[in-house]
């Protein structure tokens, strides 16, 4: 419990998408938060194992993303969300030319 400061939170960078992501939530909270900055033109494929056991939702802040989950993509545009289901393959696609900004909210599932 207590303050975090913006300045303290952990990021890390991906030197080959440029692909950033910035934990917002502390150890001890119940959900892990995440604030991601994919730039124009990136593209972040994900295996469907990196999401058993986790249910997770998007959230854009600003931009646009291209989410593919499965065989299905999704628009989405600032303030829309998604909720992901059953592991699938996915992919989070940034096809405009300006930064994509989105929160990814996480709880463990203790369920296969």
């Amino acid at each position: 419990m207590g303050v975090r400061r913006g300045a303290d939170a952990a990021e890390w960078r991906d030197p080959g998408t440029g692909y950033r992501r910035r934990q917002i939530s502390g150890p001890r909270f119940p959900a892990e938060i995440a604030e991601i900055r994919l730039p124009a033109g990136a593209r972040v494929p994900y295996p469907a194992a990196a999401f058993a056991f986790v249910r997770q939702l998007v959230w854009v802040l600003d931009g646009h993303l291209t989410f593919h989950d499965g065989g299905t993509v999704h628009e989405l545009g600032t303030g829309d969300t998604v909720e992901l289901g059953a592991p699938a393959d996915r992919v989070f696609a940034n096809t405009t030319g300006t930064e994509c900004r989105y929160a990814v909210v996480l709880a463990r599932d203790i369920r296969p």
